[in-house]
């Protein structure tokens, strides 16, 4: 695998000098490489958006779970004994403001493609990539109605690609610096309080018939990529909650007894997704089964003492991370930088004629081992590979303080 290092990086004509750090010669900052990467001028998030949405959708391995240390949480998912695809999709996206100005908030989500209906993984990937690209680009918004325009623009997004005849769940956390997090849900993936060894509490109600009106089955009543009509739940977080933990229903084959059993008395996250998990294959492994497993409160920590900088995004495979590079002044080559249409913020923005402009580099993080999501044969690990993807350049913002939904 080869390791890289951003030393610097400056925005000049259509594109962004990357220089590899190399460990020969007397200065370790001197680059000794240089590539150039399109900055997709006027295309903005759209771009970003689909590198989610294919880094969702990379092959993987067939179960993984990932604890993430700079965001305490745990992700994780399995194929399960029945399935031939992993149609869950289980991801976190934290944006830091220690440097972009950006405000940090943190998302946890988990969508589970709906079987029996038109490429169920294909939708939970556009669902969760979509919602996220929605947060960062209506992040001047009051939390809730942020959220509420992520689910309708993962809804939209999901509609648009298969005409209401497939679609996903999608339940998910979500907080800022105001640390008043919120539960958006709309199907059957669950969300769980606990702490151990107190009380466990369900926060969520599914939307099928079973649960919703009092019928029988298990048929879902709405679910992203239904289209117009869609009534998302969005309701906040319990005060004193600790401990949440987000389910797909092959997590929900196991007996609720021994559900809360497990999340009463596991001595840490990990535990918890690992038992769970193993209990969901114990039990005949019939559907996929994925779950994410958040320490509320330290990630209210966390938030609170903005730690972190640019985009991060975390599924239970690997990790991708952004880095938010300030760029002032004229080009090293003295060439003036040309202009480029940048996307804005929903609220609107005060001139950014004077700011440094801020582009937003994606590379991947220590990815595992890939091999099919299918149930092939898993594969010997291999070498990581170095993934570049595209480039978004942002300027730096300020809400406009007179639009009440702006912050």
């Amino acid at each position: 695998m080869t390791r890289t290092a951003l030393v610097h990086g400056s925005l000049f004509g259509t594109g962004l000098w990357l220089y590899k750090r190399g460990e020969r010669g007397s200065d370790p900052n001197k680059p000794i490489h240089a590539r150039a990467f399109p900055a997709f001028a006027g295309q903005g998030m759209n771009k970003f958006q689909e590198q989610i949405e294919v880094w969702l959708s990379r092959a993987v391995p067939e179960r993984a779970v990932n604890q993430c240390f700079d965001i305490p949480m745990v992700l994780a998912s399995d194929i399960g004994l029945k399935r031939s695809e992993n149609q869950d999709r289980v991801a976190a996206l934290r944006i830091g403001g220690k440097s972009s100005g950006a405000r940090p908030f943190v998302a946890v989500a988990v969508a589970d493609g709906m079987g029996g209906m038109r490429d169920g993984a294909k939708c939970a990937a556009l669902a969760l990539s979509n919602f996220f690209h929605s947060l960062i680009v209506h992040r001047n918004l009051k939390l809730e109605h942020r959220a509420e325009r992520a689910i309708s623009d993962a809804n939209n997004a999901v509609f648009d690609f298969a005409a209401g005849k497939g679609g996903t769940t999608l339940s998910a956390v979500i907080l800022d610096d105001d640390l008043r997090p919120l539960i958006i849900h709309l199907g059957d993936t669950r969300v769980y309080a606990f702490a151990n060894g107190g009380k466990i509490e369900r926060l969520t109600v599914d939307d099928s018939l079973e649960e919703a009106v009092g019928g029988r089955g298990r048929d879902l009543l709405q679910f992203v990529g239904l289209g117009t009509g869609i009534q998302p739940h969005i309701r906040s977080v319990p005060a004193g909650v600790r401990h949440l933990a987000i389910t797909t229903d092959g997590i929900h084959s196991v007996a609720s007894s021994a559900l809360e059993s497990i999340l009463a008395h596991a001595p840490d996250l990990k535990s918890a997704s690992e038992r769970l998990t193993a209990l969901a294959r114990w039990s005949g492994g019939h559907d996929n089964a994925s779950s994410a497993f958040i320490d509320l409160q330290a990630i209210m920590q966390h938030i609170h003492r903005r730690n972190g900088d640019g985009i991060q995004l975390w599924d239970p495979f690997g990790t991708l991370t952004t880095i938010w590079i300030t760029v002032a002044g004229p080009a090293p080559d003295g060439r003036q930088r040309q202009a480029i249409d940048l996307p804005k913020a929903e609220a609107e923005q005060e001139s950014d004629a004077a700011r440094p402009q801020t582009a937003v580099v994606p590379k991947l993080n220590k990815e595992k081992s890939p091999s099919k999501r299918t149930r092939k044969k898993k594969k010997e690990d291999s070498p990581g590979e170095d993934i570049q993807l595209a480039i978004h350049i942002e300027p730096t913002e300020a809400p406009e303080t007179s639009d009440e939904d702006s912050r």
